[in-house]
């Protein structure tokens, strides 16, 4: 093989592998609409009257601290608004059955437990201030 087809084969993997972290990181911390309303029966964890925030971290999950502070407080200032955080490193099933592929995930929930947005990875206060607004608002 010659440099130059190394060069090029080497410049195409770098390539790939940016645009793969813009896409990565694009969709980082942005909520998604949940179309399909699922409603979360999870034992021992009881809903906030208006809405809950549902954090799924890890024990070892770094961005999982700071997703909590921030859901901490946001619970906090809104009436009746609930911030559960379950650690699935002991609980596995349930990052199976709502299919947590990432941690932190979070899911918004109405005052019926009906799964209303999705955020996977670390929150951003202004996203979660939004879709907050919105269910509360239904």
């Amino acid at each position: 093989m010659d440099v130059g087809t190394v060069a090029l084969a080497l410049g195409g993997l770098v390539l790939a592998a940016t645009l793969l972290g813009f896409l990565h990181r694009a969709t980082q911390g942005r909520a998604r609409t949940i179309s399909d309303a699922r409603i979360v029966s999870i034992d021992g964890v009881s809903l906030g009257g208006r809405a809950t925030l549902l954090q799924f971290s890890t024990e070892v999950c770094a961005p999982c601290k700071s997703t909590a502070r921030v859901l901490d407080d946001l619970a906090a200032r809104t009436e009746e608004v609930t911030h559960v955080d379950l650690d699935v490193t002991h609980r596995p099933e349930l990052a199976s059955r709502y299919r947590v592929l990432q941690t932190p995930t979070t899911l918004i929930l109405d005052a019926d437990g009906t799964v209303r947005a999705r955020i996977g990875g670390a929150v951003r206060r202004d996203v979660v201030i939004a879709e907050l607004q919105r269910v509360l608002a239904a």
